[in-house]
């Protein structure tokens, strides 16, 4: 059976205030020196505590030649702490939902190294109500038990990839089939609420990345992978490259120009 001292504890009482509580119950009307002698404390220890309590209502007091302490009624005791506790959530409900409408989506986290960044993906994978966007480059064996559960689960699964994957049943796989020693990206959207966007870092030469639930942000890599999946599917279904049949549609930019793996892939 738990100690009366720990059941305190659970309401608030700190350990002193708890043996205070309890040695008055079963003790009534000592002096803070009988207190004192009673929990093997200094009475100046002791002092303020009892003032404390008295203040909050658990203590009563009967002055006279020496000030003697009653501890109230448990009734009284647990009523008034029940009461207090009421208030305090109703006090405090509206403001942490105002809080957590005010951050909803302005959520940033910065993940740092590779088991982290596949960690929060599986997480937020196994999290999916509706859909699952996907562009990388990493092997999708290492998600293969995560995703049998989404397909389980009727989730839709898009992902492309300029890495050549194999099929999974249930996926909508849309892959350039180029061969990659290793994957180096990952851009992931969940139920338009929720992005991450990581890679291998050449400088730190580990994995960072960045999640948010920001609703723009989340709309910028949702059309991204969007755009990515149009041009493939242009590709196959005129037999070419879009900008190797209308090159006069490139911008001239330095992404174009050569300054990104994703603009090299596409002219592939």
């Amino acid at each position: 059976m738990p100690k009366i001292i720990d059941l305190l504890n659970n309401l608030g009482f700190s350990n002193h205030e708890a043996s205070i509580y309890k040695v008055l119950l079963e003790n009534p009307g000592l002096t803070v020196f009988q207190l004192s002698k009673e929990l093997s404390l200094s009475r100046s220890s002791v002092y303020p505590i009892v003032k404390n309590m008295y203040s909050n209502g658990f203590l009563v007091l009967q002055n006279g030649v020496k000030d003697h302490y009653y501890a109230i009624d448990p009734n009284s005791l647990l009523t008034q702490i029940e009461n207090k506790m009421n208030k305090s959530i109703l006090d405090v409900r509206p403001l942490l939902q105002s809080l957590s409408e005010g951050e909803k989506n302005n959520n940033y986290i910065n993940l740092l190294n590779y088991d982290a960044i596949l960690s929060k993906v599986e997480n937020m994978m196994l999290a999916a109500k509706q859909e699952i966007v996907m562009n990388t480059d990493l092997d999708l064996n290492l998600f293969s038990e995560t995703i049998k559960k989404l397909v389980r689960r009727h989730v839709r699964i898009i992902i492309f990839s300029f890495k050549k994957q194999n099929e999974i049943a249930g996926v909508e796989i849309y892959s350039h089939n180029f061969t990659m020693q290793s994957g180096n990206r990952i851009m992931m959207v969940v139920d338009v609420e929720q992005v991450l966007v990581a890679n291998n870092n050449s400088i730190r030469n580990d994995w960072i990345g960045t999640y948010t639930n920001n609703s723009f942000m989340t709309k910028i890599i949702y059309e991204h992978i969007h755009h990515d999946i149009y041009l493939y599917r242009i590709k196959e279904k005129l037999g070419v490259n879009m900008f190797e049949m209308h090159p006069d549609i490139l911008l001239n930019t330095l992404n174009e120009k050569g300054d990104s793996c994703d603009s090299d892939s596409l002219k592939k």
